[in-house]
């Protein structure tokens, strides 16, 4: 109905398995890949607001 197939389960359980492991043998991957995260989701937004910023600059 929502358009998953046994596939695509396969493979988040795969994704899923593959990051549990690697929190389990790393107590500090947490921390580095939480902070990753951080950081692409700060350039994400800054790349938006830029971007946004250049429309208006345009618009005026």
């Amino acid at each position: 109905m929502l358009g998953f197939t046994a596939h695509t389960l396969e493979m988040n359980a795969a994704y899923l398995y593959n990051w549990l492991r690697v929190l389990r043998s790393d107590k500090g991957a947490i921390f580095k890949h939480a902070a990753d995260a951080q950081r692409a989701c700060d350039y994400l937004i800054a790349r938006s607001e830029a971007g946004r910023a250049g429309e208006a600059n345009r618009a005026a």
